[in-house]
């Protein structure tokens, strides 16, 4: 499976990620993406850019030759009714907007409170991704997510990073594997993030596609395969 794209980026200012922007797109060009997102995260994230950074980015050319860059963020999931660390007025200026939950910003509930909380921030109009809902320390019900995600146009991640063997996330593997075959189920599709924190992963998508392998996951599902599912992610169409 060719893969053409990587949205889930990090740069320097999200303050705990090693690379900068053109090292970034250097590295997308280098493993033969055509399209490259920058994803750093908002500032409810410690060390993370104050929400000015994300005003800015019409300073940013968006071709470097073949590549297109799309500049968002990664939007922390702040509460259990979905509020993100960004406001409507920043997050309207992006070209998408992924939203997640972390350690560091909002403390893990019960099933029910982070199901909700990864639910409601899906219907925010700006979100495009749901990050990582692979994450055993915070209980989900998945195949609400899927269906949520579903009807709402937004894609599901299944991201490369949770599988590594140092992650801080837990049960990646078994998790992703169950979001798998419900997002094969109800015909959800899906996103592969490398999450990268270092221009060394970006593109760098094979613990991930492994697991597509092992479940025999439908290709036409996956939104990294061709470049105009770039448009669909934008504006959350979906399939």
């Amino acid at each position: 499976m060719k893969l053409c794209m990587d949205l889930h980026t990090h740069t320097i200012s999200s303050g705990h990620a090693y690379s900068t922007l053109h090292e970034n797109i250097a590295a997308a060009k280098a493993e033969g993406l055509s399209i490259l997102g920058m994803s750093d995260h908002g500032p409810g994230m410690p060390g993370g850019p104050d929400a000015i950074y994300f005003r800015n980015f019409k300073c940013i050319p968006r071709r470097y030759g073949e590549l297109r860059l799309v500049c968002g963020a990664e939007a922390n999931i702040m509460d259990y009714e979905g509020r993100l660390d960004l406001e409507d007025s920043v997050l309207e200026k992006l070209d998408y907007v992924i939203a997640s939950m972390h350690i560091l910003c909002v403390a893990p509930g019960t099933m029910a409170e982070n199901t909700a909380a990864s639910v409601r921030a899906m219907r925010n109009p700006f979100v495009r991704i749901l990050g990582h809902p692979d994450d055993s320390r915070y209980p989900l019900n998945r195949e609400e997510i899927v269906l949520a995600a579903k009807e709402e146009g937004v894609a599901i991640e299944i991201n490369n990073a949770s599988l590594h063997p140092k992650s801080a996330r837990k049960g990646g593997r078994e998790n992703i594997l169950e979001l798998l075959a419900l997002c094969a189920k109800h015909r959800t599709p899906v996103l592969l993030g490398t999450d990268s924190h270092i221009c060394d992963t970006i593109g760098h998508f094979e613990e991930t596609l492994k697991l597509l392998s092992e479940t025999d996951f439908p290709e036409e599902l996956v939104l990294n395969t061709r470049p105009e599912n770039l448009e669909r992610i934008l504006e959350r169409k979906g399939f």
